[in-house]
């Protein structure tokens, strides 16, 4: 069975670090708990976020691309929601390592062409 490890990539590290360095460390602490919904491992039955919860393709009840925009409407980045449920997993391409490998594949396991906004 294919499986995707995923991690943090080096900018979403380096930002976690710096604004902990301004903030006393809130920042790095905010942003840790902000991505205990992001996944951790992705494979062919489903996905174990980073809290250690794991959700099934087959329990999947709706796809939701978030796209963050400038207040001139220029995209600025984007994600991706997947709802099992209660229980939503956030797929952030720029912050993880090899983020579109990961969206290529659950794009391939899904059948559907995905896209982050």
């Amino acid at each position: 069975m294919k499986k995707i490890d995923v991690h943090f990539s080096g900018s979403f590290i380096s930002i976690m670090i710096i604004g902990g360095l301004f903030s006393f460390g809130v920042a790095t602490i905010g942003m840790w708990f902000s991505s205990r919904c992001w996944p951790s491992v992705v494979d062919e039955e489903g996905i174990t976020m980073r809290n250690k919860k794991r959700v099934y393709w087959k329990d999947l009840t709706a796809i939701q691309p978030v796209r963050v925009v400038s207040s001139s409407g220029r995209r600025i980045t984007g994600r991706l929601d997947l709802v099992f449920g209660k229980i939503t997993v956030k797929i952030v391409p720029h912050s993880i390592k090899d983020g579109q490998e990961v969206m290529d594949f659950i794009a391939h396991i899904l059948g559907v062409d995905l896209e982050t906004g």
